[in-house]
């Protein structure tokens, strides 16, 4: 071996014994420039970041949905959550040392607001309010039995329950009489205003429910007005709007038989497309629903603002006098039912508890469609349940809200 081996074998052992195998090793450590930023926000930026991320996709995710709910779907942006309407509106006839009046209500405590008294020699009988809950209208008929000439008067109504302002309509001065509640309606918007009259003399016999029945529609702005007239001693009540104004519902009333003894009424539900001109017979223009006959009656009519579906109450005959006097009939709380107004068919039952009945057969929905005036109080149709009395109303001829 040459020397030279020796000296690059010596210095390879020299540098193997500067080892140590049991000494860690530490990392080269990094020297780091003024410019770089501190390492120590190394460890928050590990978990921070994913989450701004996760945040950021939920944020786009909501948006998008937001976005497709406004574009897809405005009616429910625009849908308004139903409330029962403020006010009731009540009308008395003249009984004893009390003038017959229209009474406004608060529908939660029964407060009366205000009140209109009747002119002297007159009668408020049938009334129908609008859908703003603040425009009501009233049958007013002159008094006494040889008088026989009505009108219809407009009554406005301020935000606090005051009445504002009561006038003539405008179109509406008629002869003939009511003889029952619900024998005028109106509109959601107010525009038209439906009645049901008959003759005043002569008396309806055994054999006729009315005499020179008609049904009228009046156009509330012009006092423009239509009628279409009745039949085979028929006699019509029970008015109710659907929401567009396009049907009117009612009920078409006419006795068979020709005996006092053997007699039996029928009652039909009719709906009349009221976009057609006036003129002609009832029966021919309008279209039969579902018919009952007594001794049972309706003694109540509500249409849904959809017009596709009608609320009815039926009754029993109590008593009949045949002199002229409409007959009784006794409401039952079971018999509520919701019919379709395309074939007749019952589309539910409703039953409402018992409880106190206020002396008059109601039947009326408000605007929504979601709240009902019985003669049991004040029923919410979506949550159901036990009937809300009417506070501070009783002994009316008729009442809506």
């Amino acid at each position: 071996m040459t020397d030279i081996e020796n000296r690059l074998r010596d210095a390879l052992r020299a540098t193997a014994d500067t080892v140590d195998e049991a000494k860690p090793r530490p990392l080269p450590e990094h020297r780091r420039s003024r410019a770089e930023p501190n390492a120590r926000g190394a460890p928050l930026r590990g978990w921070v970041l994913p989450l701004c991320a996760v945040a950021a996709i939920l944020v786009m995710i909501a948006g998008l949905l937001g976005i497709r709910q406004l574009v897809g779907e405005p009616d429910r942006r625009l849908q308004k959550v139903p409330t029962m309407p403020r006010f009731l509106f009540a009308s008395y006839i003249a009984e004893g040392r009390s003038s017959s009046r229209v009474e406004v209500h608060d529908s939660r405590t029964g407060r009366v607001m205000d009140a209109k008294q009747a002119p002297a020699g007159m009668s408020f009988e049938a009334l129908a309010a609008a859908g703003d809950n603040r425009t009501l209208f009233v049958f007013a008929k002159k008094r006494g039995a040889k008088q026989c000439r009505s009108q219809i008067m407009r009554i406005s109504v301020s935000a606090s329950g005051k009445i504002v302002d009561y006038r003539p309509l405008a179109g509406s001065a008629m002869t003939g009489r009511v003889t029952r509640n619900g024998a005028i309606a109106v509109t959601e918007d107010g525009r038209k205003l439906a009645y049901a009259i008959e003759a005043c003399l002569p008396e309806p016999t055994p054999q006729q429910s009315a005499v020179n029945g008609r049904i009228g529609v009046i156009d509330t702005a012009t006092g423009a007005r239509r009628e279409w007239r009745e039949s085979q001693g028929a006699g019509d009540s029970r008015l109710s709007w659907s929401s567009r104004g396009d049907l009117l519902f009612f009920v078409r009333s006419r006795v068979e038989g020709n005996a006092y003894t053997d007699f039996k009424e029928v009652h039909e539900l009719r709906s009349l497309p009221v976009t057609r001109a006036g003129g002609g017979r009832l029966a021919q223009v309008s279209h039969d629903i579902r018919h009952i006959a007594s001794p049972r009656a309706y003694e109540g009519v509500a249409a849904y603002p959809d017009g596709r579906r009608v609320l009815v109450f039926e009754g029993r005959l109590e008593a009949f006098s045949g002199n002229g006097e409409p007959p009784t009939y006794a409401p039952e709380a079971d018999r509520l039912k919701e019919i379709s107004a395309d074939d007749g068919r019952v589309l539910r039952s409703i039953r409402l508890p018992d409880g106190p009945f206020i002396g008059s057969e109601i039947l009326k929905v408000d605007a929504s469609g979601g709240y009902l005036i019985t003669g049991y109080g004040l029923v919410d149709l979506a949550k159901g349940g036990t009937a809300i009395q009417i506070r501070g109303v009783s002994g009316f001829f008729d009442l809506d809200w």
